[in-house]
Formats: C-alpha cells, structure tokens, sequence
C-alpha cells in the first residue's frame, strides 16, 4: 500500500491535480513513502489549514456530500471556479482510480489571506483493488456514493462546468490513469511485476472504459 499511495499522488499530477509531492525511499531495505508537507512555510512556519469536515463544522456522523463541499468553496475560496474545477477533477480522478477513503477529513482547505481559503493538495490517495468503487462522500444527498461517472458528469454544472469543459478534464484524468503502468514500475515508485498485477483492478475497470466511451 506504500508504493499505491505513491503511485496514485503521482498519478494525480498527472492528471492534472493539484498534489502533495511523493517518492519511495528504502529505509532499511524497506520501502517508506516521503510526502512533502503542504502546510508548511520557508521560514518553518505553519500555514493554516482546516479539514473539509471542520469547514463544513461537521461532526463525525454527519451525512454531507461534495455538493456541499462546493458551497464551502463558492463561499470561502479566494478562486471558486479553480477549487470547484479541482475537485470535480479529483472527484473523476478517485473513481477511476479506487480510491473509496475520500471521508471529509481526506479534503482541505489552507488559509490564504483575509479569511479566504484555497483547496490544499490532495493527499493520502489510495487505490484500493479489493473494494467497491462507490465514494465514501456522497456526490449529493440525491444521488447517493459515486460509482458511475455518467452521474458525476451529469452534476458538473454543480461545481461551475459546462459538459463540454467537464469532458475536457475528464479526457486529461483517463489519460493519466491509463498510463499508470508505465509509472508504477518507474524508479520514484518501484512496483514489481506481482505488484502490478494486485494493483490492476483498481485501475483497469468498467469505469474506465465507460470514460473512454464517454470522450
């Protein structure tokens, strides 16, 4: 799962996302992931930072979903259409790569002047090829988990995107995803062949392939 959480963060610059920076690196001959942190400052001050769960004052039990996540950033956001462009973007990018523990407390905010906020990186992606593909968060109270992105294309109006703008950042998310092979057995993440293998349902499916159909 170390060589996973790094694969997908790399991933997730490819596709255009805005994410924390990761490699492997071989403590004892044990492979350990190195993720830069994003709130930290030059001067090792401390930027500050909320969780989505804390910006939408949620508690632990509380059903909320993306749509209220975009409220937050329409309501908070220094440049709503980036961080609601960015967050259908990582929506697209956890269902097509498995990554089910999108909980509220996966998604941030860091603070950058005067109250407003921006979204912070994504972190602590996670494929997860033994799981179903339905998100933890729900797109919105009406349509329940993601597991279809026929659904998420049908609300991108909700996070500022037309469909044919949605389909653009759709294409640039497939492409990537696509590619992972190729990343996974490069030196920054270092899959083996049996890895590769454990690794392949999570991101070679049916969700993939409607995306494709969808382009």
């Amino acid at each position: 799962m170390t060589r996973g959480e790094v694969l997908a963060l790399s991933l997730a610059a490819s596709a255009g996302l805005t994410a924390a920076q990761a490699r492997i690196v071989l403590v004892e001959g044990a492979p350990v992931a190195a993720i830069t942190r994003f709130d930290r400052e030059a001067d090792d001050g401390r930027t500050p930072y909320q969780s989505a769960a804390s910006m939408l004052q949620a508690a632990r039990d509380d059903e909320r979903s993306y749509t209220d996540i975009a409220d937050v950033i329409r309501s908070y956001a220094l440049d709503p259409a980036r961080d609601l462009t960015e967050l259908w973007r990582r929506m697209a990018f956890n269902l097509l790569i498995t990554n089910t523990d999108d909980h509220l407390r996966n998604h941030g905010f860091l603070h950058v002047a005067h109250g407003l906020w921006c979204l912070a990186p994504a972190f602590d992606l996670n494929p997860f090829p033994d799981r179903d593909r339905e998100s933890k968060t729900w797109l919105a109270p009406v349509d329940g988990p993601i597991s279809d992105i026929r659904a998420l294309l049908g609300r991108c109006d909700h996070f500022g995107l037309t469909v044919d703008a949605a389909r653009a950042v759709l294409a640039h998310v497939v492409r990537a995803v696509r590619n992972w092979r190729e990343l996974a057995v490069s030196p920054d993440v270092g899959m083996s062949k049996a890895e590769l293998t454990d690794f392949a349902p999570a991101f070679e499916h049916d969700q993939v392939t409607a995306a494709t159909t969808l382009l």
